[in-house]
């Protein structure tokens, strides 16, 4: 696969100057894709959104949106949107009881405007908010409950890349070792072996895909996404033979997401896009190149991916694409997504 470059100003979404709206019409794969990992948290930056979307094949979005603009997010976009409970992280500041009581409310709440799915955010930074973020914490168990009880999907971020451990969490006695972040998830899909539960981010291990197929074999109930763009595009470029077929062995495991982000404090057109034109490139084409998308974790020590000559300080992933067949595509864009969707709360 060959680029047009130079053809629009370069920024950090848009390193090599493409023209997204031209680029998305030369990708290969021409079926629907379902994007199960979205935030959008207002209206205006949601129709700029779903104009992206759009472009690139996007029909239908899970988004963890507030509960406060549910009704008017649906009227306005209808079934290409499905909504993700989440606590009122805007709120945190506020009120005390955001994680615990309130969080518990607002589950009830996205249940009775017909939300099928449950996020537990569960980041090893997530420690420094609030202990209620810990995926085995008391008031987790309470929400789990609840949410099975409604008949709900459950969601989880579980961890982070590995150069955020050797950096920013170098503290293991506060955040934990990755290793150790992987203890509370076992035991909850053991826990709620009846509930299918989806890790995002890869399972937050990317880095190794023979770790996430011990847990894909030991836990039945268990499903990925392969959001967060800069993230996935530069590990799973790494070894986009192995990926290929880790998708392929695991048929229905492996769901297509995003983590695009629509707010009005950063809304563009290039960001939304670039995320689409990189995941889409990494899983359908034979393309080696660099990325689009400024990537700060690689100059992070320990970076993941070395870079020849001086350090640049606008750098970027080189993407390896792993060019799946269209069998194993469908099932990542759309089949996975729809088999997990449950078909209704209680």
């Amino acid at each position: 696969m060959t680029l047009d470059t130079g053809l629009t100003p370069a920024n950090p979404a848009n390193r090599l100057g493409l023209l997204y709206r031209h680029e998305a019409t030369r990708l290969p794969w021409s079926g629907p894709i379902w994007d199960v990992h979205t935030h959008l948290h207002d209206l205006e930056a949601a129709r700029l959104f779903f104009e992206v979307a759009g472009l690139f094949g996007v029909e239908k979005v899970w988004t963890m949106s507030p509960l406060e603009q549910v009704d008017e997010l649906r009227a306005e976009f209808g079934s290409r949107i499905e909504f993700i409970a989440v606590p009122n992280y805007q709120g945190a500041h506020t009120n005390p009881n955001t994680f615990t009581t309130d969080w518990l409310h607002r589950i009830e709440g996205f249940a009775a405007k017909g939300c099928r799915v449950c996020k537990f955010w569960a980041a090893p930074r997530g420690r420094d908010f609030h202990h209620a973020l810990r995926l085995d914490s008391p008031i987790r168990h309470e929400g789990m409950r609840l949410a099975r009880s409604l008949g709900m999907t459950f969601m989880t971020h579980i961890a982070d890349p590995d150069t955020w451990f050797a950096n920013q969490y170098r503290d293991h006695r506060h955040y934990g070792t990755k290793v150790q972040q992987y203890e509370a998830l076992g035991q909850m899909l053991d826990e709620y072996h009846d509930v299918t539960w989806i890790a995002a981010h890869m399972g937050g291990h990317p880095e190794d895909l023979d770790h996430l197929q011990g847990l894909l074999d030991r836990h039945p109930n268990l499903h990925l996404d392969c959001s967060a763009t800069k993230w996935m595009v530069r590990e799973l470029s790494k070894h986009p033979g192995a990926f290929a077929a880790f998708c392929r062995r695991n048929p229905g495991r492996v769901l297509f997401g995003s983590d695009n982000v629509a707010d009005a404090a950063t809304m563009s057109f290039d960001l939304l896009a670039s995320r689409y034109w990189a995941l889409r490139v990494l899983l359908e084409t034979d393309y080696q190149g660099p990325s689009p998308i400024d990537d700060p974790d690689l100059l992070q020590p320990g970076r993941s991916q070395p870079t020849d000559g001086p350090v640049d300080s606008h750098p970027t992933a080189t993407i390896h694409g792993a060019q799946l067949d269209p069998t194993t595509l469908a099932t990542i864009y759309h089949r996975a997504a729809q088999a997990v969707m449950p078909s209704g709360v209680l």
